[in-house]
């Protein structure tokens, strides 16, 4: 597939032979010719009086969509349907004149992509959800219609100095968020690397200029590099490997500005990139060992896409190396066919497919676009809820990826930041529901650990295991979360229906939620929540996905609740506080307060704390993090710190948790280590784990500080056998 052209066309005349000249350089049939040149004296006559706001009559605008798609090869259909798709929303034509006049499929992608346009990502945010959903749910029907919408979205990028800037920005935004991952997702490097630069310009504008600045003052010295570059490498691989090609070139601005931001210097120094194309897969290793023959390749920046291909099917060595004068240059090796669908994904796919070429590895990449399409589709139905249907696609689609191996050797494609469960619930719903360890490279680990590209995952089961809401905090992929949730909406529906029902009681008197649950009000708030019915309701809040907090700001807005008495004490609290600002002790200012410190997260100095104002124990000390005080509205936190000075005999209780390979001995080198911190220890007991080898300790000691418990637990995770320890 030959490079796409760069040229701006404005003149139709122009655009149109063009469009012609590709068509037949291509092979096209007359008759295919035929009917795109009627598909194009359609769309012309339909938009005659429109002109862009360029100035352009409006079709330069499909002319540039269509010529886009014949250089992807695409299909007969998928052209015309690129010369029409602006028809039915811009002008009085009908979808079922489309339909009479160029068939059911070319009707279908323009309805497709006319659905697409009629969405807005930037608006009221259970709008913007419900649109997601829409957008998805179209590519999945047929994903030409994805050429479609990324060659129309390239064009008005190319066009968008003419809008106004708040338009500017929407669009740019829009396009950096949604359309260059969708073009990754499907391989289609071309648009992606595009559509990022062209965002970027608009997006942050200075940074643009400055990357640009500093690539242009390189150029000629960047050039005559390379060119050494190429002619080195070729004196080497050219007499064993005649057709290999050559190409340098400077990577794209927005990938460089990642990088930036990513190292927090301006200082880059691999901007250059080289690729090498060969002719089959074998020459890609032969010749990327006689590149680490001629130059240092730099450890740890080596990666087989070939052996290991992306989920979007890319393939190709990557390796970095140090050049001639000590320069760091990327260089990828590939073959033709891994390069055509590196840069133009599906629609090279189709063009190898229509061939009949390399039908294994195109099985393999038709695979993953049904189990795509399947993906996307299964969601819509776990996922009622638009607003966690677009976070699910947001990550599970869209995420960087990491490959992760069981211990048979299988591959899994995970979103990066996944942990054990996310892998377990990945291979099957009942292995994450059964989930009680996990094995990571042989060596037993928290099921909280993240997975790194390359780990070998065993997951260990048990009958009686079921899933615990912690894991929530820590799961990454959308699909895990739904299906913790699930198993609690099936299994522990009540118990959470009452605790939602019990926590937001806690912050209403009894009478107060009674009158509230008689009032139209709860019907709204059924509404702004999402929730179906009243136990629906009461689950969201019981299982965290709605904050009692929330629910009364609600009413508090609606003025359907008074404020109440324990804000006046509030008052009077804040105003005694603030006589003792200076005041040194245990919490510098609860000084003749009383107070209190929570046992559900153990305070001591050092750490974080506020203060939550109680109706009975005056004010409770928790740690900042404290998952309960999630729970506590705002109007009753108070901010407050340690004093200056603590006295040296003032002890803390605090408890600590210990995993361990459950060994003879190793409760003994434990308690060493707590007696050579000479720390007190009050308590130590033995929980039951659901692993042989697995012994689970909790600890009760008495500590003057955190450093003190800092220490100790450093001292304590310097046991090889340790494999968490976590306060309680």
């Amino acid at each position: 597939m030959k490079k796409l052209p760069q040229r701006n066309y404005e003149d139709e005349n122009t655009l149109f032979i063009n469009l012609i000249d590709t068509l037949k350089k291509q092979n096209r049939s007359q008759d295919e010719i035929n009917a795109i040149k009627k598909a194009y004296y359609f769309a012309r006559n339909a938009h005659q009086d429109q002109v862009r706001k360029s100035g352009n009559p409006f079709i330069i605008h499909p002319l540039n969509v269509a010529i886009t798609l014949i250089n992807l090869n695409a299909d007969q259909d998928t052209i015309c349907a690129g010369l029409l798709h602006d028809v039915i929303e811009d002008t009085g034509i009908s979808a079922e004149e489309i339909k009479n006049k160029f068939g059911k499929e070319v009707c279908s992608l323009v309805e497709g992509v006319t659905n697409l346009s009629r969405l807005k990502f930037v608006s009221k945010k259970e709008h913007q959800a419900e649109n997601f959903r829409k957008f998805f749910l179209s590519i999945a029907s047929d994903l030409r219609v994805v050429l479609i919408k990324l060659s129309d979205r390239l064009h008005n990028m190319h066009t968008l100095k003419h809008l106004p800037e708040l338009k500017r920005q929407k669009i740019a935004s829009e396009t950096l968020e949604i359309f260059a991952p969708l073009a990754n997702r499907f391989g289609l490097g071309y648009f992606k690397w595009r559509l990022e630069d062209l965002s970027f310009k608009y997006l942050e504008p200075e940074a643009y200029r400055r990357i640009e600045k500093m690539v242009k003052e390189n150029r000629s010295n960047r050039e005559a590099y390379l060119q050494t570059l190429t002619e080195l490498i070729g004196e080497e691989i050219r007499d064993i490997y005649s057709n290999a090609q050559i190409s340098g070139r400077v990577k794209h601005f927005y990938s460089i500005y990642g990088k930036i931001k990513r190292l927090k210097t301006e200082e880059i120094f691999d901007l250059l990139a080289l690729r090498i194309i060969v002719e089959k897969e074998r020459q890609c290793y032969e010749v990327l060992g006689v590149i680490h023959d001629l130059f240092q390749p730099i450890p740890g920046r080596f990666k087989d896409y070939i052996a290991i291909p992306k989920s979007n099917m890319y393939r190709s060595l990557h390796t970095t190396v140090i050049g001639p004068d000590k320069k760091l240059v990327e260089i990828q090796i590939r073959t033709l066919e891994m390069h055509n669908i590196a840069e133009y994904g599906i629609a090279a796919h189709w063009k190898y497919k229509e061939k009949g070429e390399s039908v294994t590895s195109q099985g393999s990449y038709d695979l993953k676009l049904s189990g795509l399409r399947k993906k996307l589709i299964e969601m819509q139905e776990e996922l009622p809820d638009a607003a966690e249907y677009n976070k699910a696609v947001k990550i599970d689609i869209f995420a960087d990826e990491i490959f992760i191996f069981s211990p048979k050797g299988d591959v899994y494609c995970l979103p990066r930041g996944s942990t054990p469960i996310d892998f377990a619930y990945y291979v099957h719903s009942e292995i994450g529901n059964k989930c009680i360890g996990a094995k990571v490279n042989e060596r037993l680990l928290p099921l909280s650990y993240i997975l790194r590209n390359g780990d070998i995952v065993e997951i260990q089961t048990s009958k009686n295991a079921h899933p615990s809401l912690d894991w929530l905090t820590f799961v990454k992929s959308g699909s895990a979360k739904t299906k913790i949730k699930q198993w609690f909406r099936k299994n522990r529906r009540s118990d959470y229906i009452q605790k939602g029902y019990d926590d937001l009681q806690e912050s209403l008197d009894k009478a107060q939620l009674d009158e509230i649950l008689k009032k139209d009000i709860f019907k709204e708030l059924l509404e702004i929540f999402h929730a179906p019915s009243e136990e629906e309701f009461f689950f969201k809040i019981g299982i965290g996905e709605i904050a009692s907090r929330q629910v009364i700001g609600r009413l508090k807005q609606k003025k359907l609740i008074e404020e109440k008495k324990a804000e006046t004490e509030e008052e009077l609290l804040e105003s005694r506080i603030a006589k003792n600002k200076k005041a040194q002790g245990e919490v510098q200012e609860l000084k003749d307060l009383m107070h209190s410190f929570a046992k559900c997260c153990q305070p001591i100095p050092g750490e974080e704390i506020i203060g939550a104002i109680s109706r009975t124990k005056g004010i409770v000390v928790h740690r900042k993090d404290c998952p309960n005080v999630q729970k506590v509205e705002a109007e009753r936190l108070l901010k407050i710190s340690w004093g200056e000075t603590i006295p040296t005999n003032q002890l803390f209780i605090k408890t600590i948790q210990i995993e361990c390979v459950d060994r003879i001995g190793i409760s003994r080198d434990i308690l060493d280590k707590i007696a050579n911190q000479k720390v007190n220890l009050l308590n130590i007991k033995i929980l039951k784990a659901q692993l042989k080898d697995l012994a689970i300790m909790r600890i009760t000691l008495q500590i003057k500080n955190l450093k003190e418990l800092n220490s100790l637990i450093n001292s304590i995770s310097m046991l090889s056998d340790i494999i968490q320890i976590r306060r309680i």
